[in-house]
């Protein structure tokens, strides 16, 4: 029984890895920065910048010490610089205030039109992305977390707010 459950953990994580794969494909290599996916400068100047992010309650309950590859920075800087490594390079980068170096997760975001984005924080494995939206100042939407072994889906309501970035821009 042990090895029917092991071999059901590694299928479930290698799904898993595929579909962040597929969601979020990473340039080949060899080839040129110009093969990723193009990304709209001026749907995306509107958002830059530094936000706090607050995070509601994760529903339909907590995820114990998962939780921590679940949330994300409580302060970010998101910049009009595209990524450059991992998974990264599928967007533009986004920087924790204040920076965390120490960090294993790739963090990126894509604008989805004109009055929305996506922020994704991954380890290749789990993590969790935010669909937020414009209203008025704020940014408002929802976190959903992700893994790379079978649980139920989790999503916490997310709401970031412009804040000072501290150096002139």
């Amino acid at each position: 029984m042990r090895k029917k459950t092991k071999h059901a953990s590694r299928l479930a994580a290698g799904l898993s890895l595929l579909l962040v794969l597929m969601i979020f494909p990473s340039p080949s290599l060899g080839q040129e920065s110009s093969s990723r996916p193009p990304i709209s400068m001026s749907a995306a100047a509107p958002f830059a910048g530094c936000y706090e992010l607050n995070l509601g309650r994760w529903w339909p309950w907590g995820m114990g010490e998962d939780t921590r590859f679940a949330t994300p920075p409580s302060r970010v800087e998101l910049r009009l610089q595209r990524g450059r490594d991992g998974f990264e390079q599928n967007g533009l980068l986004i920087r924790t205030i204040p920076s965390d170096p120490a960090s294993r997760r790739s963090s990126f975001w894509l604008p989805q039109g004109n009055n929305g984005l996506d922020l994704i924080w991954t380890t290749g494995f789990s993590g969790v992305s935010l669909r937020l939206t414009r209203h008025g100042k704020e940014l408002r939407g929802w976190a959903h977390a992700f893994f790379d072994f079978p649980r139920p889906p989790h999503v916490a309501h997310v709401t970031a707010r412009p804040i000072n970035c501290g150096y002139d821009q």
